[in-house]
């Protein structure tokens, strides 16, 4: 933690210099996630310098440990924040502006101060939108209609913005999309005997917390359903999704009238379809409770919002997404929320106390975690709805 501080410090000694913040203060206060950010060291920055404003600053600088770094392909989480923040912010800005959409519903990034490539080293410096009233939602709470309704025309907005890209950029947007593979997890159709071994182990924690009639269905679906790239891929044209699209990674705002939400994580940004993003969403943040008063209206107002979203670009939905290939796309990878109760939801519902470190030696068996009751009822829950659907 004090070089990750240290190598902050440099690097906004670098940033600064450049704003002309001189002379200056800078204080530093290292924070936690408590389990919500895995890859990072984060840290609250308060700038100070006469006749200038304050800067509040929030940054992330890297702590995978080298161990960790292959196995994460950590390079591609760094290096897909930096593309995002240093060019997809400015082509999706570049449009809206265009098209003169009304700033209130425009898709809105954090502002973004500066990003460090260096190896091992790597930063990313942003706006504090804590300190402009944005407040976390309580991960271990099941999401509400309020948030996740918000939550969800958020998403619908950032996707909208590919539609356009590719509308309006065709060129650009072929070339920025051919290499952006989702790039978590192996893409071999063997995976290797360590990473089995350690699937296994989590297929059996998975089956722990279900009823025994249950588990016999989900496990020969996890086994011959383990290939995340298999479901975060196109679905025909690709479309720029968001990969960690979660409560952790929204902050969100009440103020007068107005309710707002933004999405603070782009380290698994990718050429996919839009509905692994949705299915993210609401099966590692939602509870069978809530799934069984909401789920079919959540999904509609999606698809509601993004019609909206892409009218407001200028875009056909009818054209580029009609409801009928978004049913299709969504009964077709519907059982990416059973893949990601056994794998994704553990690291969603552990207690801070027990989250996984991946600095200095750790490996991926310091992933492997005790099932919690939040996690046994979750992933009991999510069981539940899949077997009610008939979708194992």
């Amino acid at each position: 933690m004090a070089d990750a501080e240290q190598n902050l410090r440099e690097f906004l000694d670098k940033i600064l210099d450049e704003k002309k913040y001189c002379p200056r203060e800078i204080k530093i206060q290292a924070i936690t996630s408590d389990g919500a950010n895995y890859t990072s060291a984060i840290f609250l920055v308060k700038v100070t310098s006469p006749n200038r404003d304050d800067l509040n600053l929030f940054a992330k600088v890297a702590i995978v440990g080298e161990v960790m770094r292959t196995r994460m392909n950590a390079e591609w989480l760094y290096g897909t924040e930096r593309f995002v923040y240093t060019k997809l912010v400015k082509v999706y800005k570049d449009i809206e502006d265009k098209l003169n959409v009304p700033q209130e519903y425009r898709y809105v990034f954090p502002k973004c101060y500066g990003c460090n490539a260096e190896h091992g080293k790597e930063i990313v410096v942003m706006e504090n939108l804590v300190e402009d009233g944005y407040k976390s939602y309580n991960r271990f709470k099941s999401m509400d209609w309020e948030h996740a309704s918000k939550g969800v025309e958020n998403l619908a907005k950032f996707h909208a913005l590919s539609f356009a890209f590719a509308k309006y950029q065709p060129e650009e947007f072929q070339e920025v999309t051919a290499d952006m593979r989702y790039k978590i997890g192996s893409e071999s159709e063997e995976p290797n005997e360590m990473m089995m071994e350690i699937w296994g182990k989590m297929v059996n924690n998975a089956l722990s917390v279900i009823k025994e009639d249950q588990r016999d269905a989900v496990k020969k679906f996890l086994y011959s359903n383990n290939h995340f790239h298999h479901y975060n891929k196109a679905l025909g044209k690709p479309v720029i999704a968001h990969g960690d699209y979660r409560m952790s990674n929204l902050l969100f705002k009440k103020q007068d009238k107005e309710f707002n939400s933004v999405a603070v994580d782009y380290q698994t940004v990718h050429a996919g379809n839009p509905i692994t993003d949705l299915l993210y969403f609401i099966f590692l943040g939602s509870d069978e409770e809530f799934r069984k008063q909401h789920y079919e209206e959540l999904l509609d107002h999606y698809y509601k919002s993004l019609v909206q979203a892409l009218e407001r670009l200028s875009v056909d939905p009818v054209e580029v997404y009609p409801r009928n290939k978004f049913e299709s796309d969504l009964k077709e990878i519907l059982t990416y929320g059973l893949l990601l109760g056994a794998a994704v939801l553990p690291i969603v519902t552990v207690e801070a106390e027990s989250a996984p470190k991946v600095e200095g030696t750790a490996d991926v068996q310091d992933f492997l975690l005790e099932s919690n009751d939040l996690y046994a009822s979750r992933f009991s829950g999510i069981v539940n709805d899949y077997i009610a659907w008939g979708a194992i």
